[in-house]
């Protein structure tokens, strides 16, 4: 009969210690089978890139959220001072309205020429008289029939394409 081989003992891992060691600063972790022995003092943060990148886009987020209020807040302000002055130059207006004498008629203003100016009326060979023809304001356009104002979008566009038709073809 052969003798057994000897088994390997399994270690046993250090089981956690609620109160630390001598020295006070360190600390065992268990992680499934395996504990580690962490010495707190000497233990840092360790940032990773992922991380980094995202602290960094919370700040330029929080610096542009920034930056628009105080665009908003200055845009505000402007706005309430050109308020203030359109209000402003309302109530002058409506009080040099309000102080405004009723429109004078042609004769008034004779009237006010010859008393209180001491002007004179001017003899006939001192009046030039210019004759001016009447003026249309109707720009010609050969395509163009001339249509009511309360012509549809339908009318228009008949009369346009008749006109059209009308120049190509001689009508």
């Amino acid at each position: 009969m052969n003798p057994r081989p000897p088994q390997p003992t399994k270690k046993r891992p250090p089981s956690i210690s609620p109160t630390p060691k001598k020295g006070g600063n360190v600390v065992y972790l268990k992680r499934g089978d395996t504990v580690h022995k962490v010495d707190a003092q000497k233990q840092r943060f360790a940032l990773s890139a992922p991380m980094v990148f995202t602290i960094i886009l919370i700040f330029i987020g929080a610096l542009s959220s920034a930056v628009a209020s105080a665009y908003i807040a200055d845009m505000r302000r402007e706005v309430t001072l050109a308020r203030h002055a359109r209000d402003t130059q309302l109530d002058a207006n409506r009080t040099l309205a309000s102080q405004m004498p009723q429109p004078f008629t042609l004769d008034e203003i004779e009237a006010i020429a010859l008393e209180r100016l001491g002007m004179a009326r001017p003899d006939p060979s001192q009046i030039i008289y210019i004759h001016v023809p009447p003026v249309s304001h109707v720009v010609f356009n050969p395509y163009a029939y001339i249509l009511p104002p309360s012509t549809t979008f339908w009318e228009e566009m008949g009369a346009f394409l008749r006109g059209i038709i009308d120049s190509v073809f001689g009508g």
